[in-house]
């Protein structure tokens, strides 16, 4: 597979985590305290400054490079935002204009990055993507269990 398909593929599981916020709070004012200890965790949006500070660590960004960075990843919080608010567009539009917000702004991102800290950035979002499918897998596993 094409390392720019993969990366975007991550991209978009990344923004499919984030929506799971915007689909489980209606349902957290009316659970119970003995059904919320039967629910997943539910995951809050990226923060943009979380991001960037985790970023700046594991690829050794320079303060230039954060300072790039950052607002990219706020647009992309914000414009993810607005596309899970529009309520007119079809899931599978939704998903569409997602993956490719996601590939636009991982091309951005990777415009600032030198060429060893893409292979840093493009294995960790190979290992981020290779932990949900884990994770999926141990909880359909768990699933069938029951």
């Amino acid at each position: 597979m094409k390392p720019v398909l993969r990366l975007a593929l991550l991209g978009f599981a990344l923004a499919i985590a984030g929506t799971g916020v915007a689909i489980a709070q209606p349902f957290q004012d009316t659970a119970t305290s003995s059904d919320s200890a039967a629910t997943k965790p539910v995951h809050q949006a990226p923060d943009p400054q979380r991001q960037t500070a985790r970023l700046s660590r594991k690829l050794q960004l320079t303060p230039e490079q954060a300072a790039k960075i950052e607002p990219i990843l706020q647009s992309r919080v914000l414009q993810m935002q607005q596309l899970r608010a529009d309520t007119t567009l079809a899931p599978s539009d939704r998903r569409a204009k997602m993956r490719a917000l996601m590939q636009d702004s991982n091309t951005q991102l990777q415009a600032v990055l030198t060429d060893s800290q893409k292979q840093q950035y493009q294995q960790m979002q190979q290992q981020a993507m290779q932990h949900r499918q884990d994770k999926k897998s141990s909880s359909d596993d768990d699933s069938d269990k029951q």
